[in-house]
């Protein structure tokens, strides 16, 4: 399993896109950290903007943003072993399947994890460097550190597990991509218009709710608790990695 797993890591590190993706991610960061929230306060009222919450809610933006880049990276670290048929040279060398998916999972969710402490770290590096170039000064932060961090990684690792999901499933890049995007932004919403007060058995919606990451928990349909969302979530990602196990052991098996 170790060597799996290194191997695993070994391909995640060696394809171009993931530090391309990690890069433009930064990237945004840097405009949002900096500029916007650091040196200009664009998003508020200037100097009135610097308040306790500030360093709150850097983070939260500066990593939740690459939630959805996260998830890109899992689909192209799986669909490209079948696009370039590396998969089966990968089956040969294990003598289980599980093992290689299993290393797979363990292989992304580490990366995601340091994918989130860098660019956590970078927004507030971004954000310090800002606001020190104008004339404010940071008032005393309130900060929950086991709770945010908590929150955000469930939030993160959740998009990345979903996004391997969608890549083992489809074994197509623009489909799962496709679906990526199209399921939180337009097929949920338009399902939960018609379900309504059931609206938050729905995934993404779940998730929004159990984390409150982009808004207060009263902003999110359904009446489900925040427990109750955060148990939605746990249950459809264990439904969907049990389906995708399965067709990942069933197909192309002699």
């Amino acid at each position: 399993m170790l060597h799996a797993l290194k191997s695993e890591i070994r391909k995640l590190l060696s394809v171009r896109s993931t530090y391309v993706i990690l890069f433009l991610v930064l990237v945004f960061t840097a405009i949002y950290a900096f500029y916007v929230e650091g040196y200009r306060g664009l998003s508020g009222s200037g100097a009135s903007q610097v308040n306790e919450y500030a360093l709150r809610e850097i983070v939260l933006i500066a990593t939740t943003t690459g939630s959805i880049f996260l998830a890109v990276i899992g689909i192209l670290f799986i669909v490209h072993e079948y696009r370039h048929n590396t998969i089966m040279y990968t089956l040969t060398a294990s003598n289980s399947r599980t093992k290689v998916l299993g290393a797979k999972l363990l292989a992304l969710l580490g990366f995601s994890v340091a994918f989130t402490a860098i660019c956590g770290l970078f927004g507030l590096l971004s954000y310090f460097i800002g606001i020190s170039l104008r004339d404010v000064s940071l008032p005393e932060q309130t900060f929950d550190t086991i709770n945010i961090i908590g929150r955000i990684m469930f939030y993160n690792l959740t998009y990345a597990l979903f996004g391997m999901l969608l890549a083992i499933i489809t074994r197509n890049i623009a489909a799962a991509i496709i679906l990526l995007l199209i399921t939180p932004t337009t097929v949920e919403p338009l399902i939960g218009l018609l379900l309504k007060d059931t609206a938050g058995y729905l995934p993404f919606t779940a998730l929004e709710k159990a984390t409150a990451i982009h808004g207060d928990v009263s902003m999110f349909p359904g009446s489900l608790s925040t427990a109750s969302s955060y148990a939605v979530v746990i249950v459809y990602l264990l439904i969907g990695w049990l389906v995708a196990w399965w067709l990942f052991l069933r197909r192309d098996a002699n």
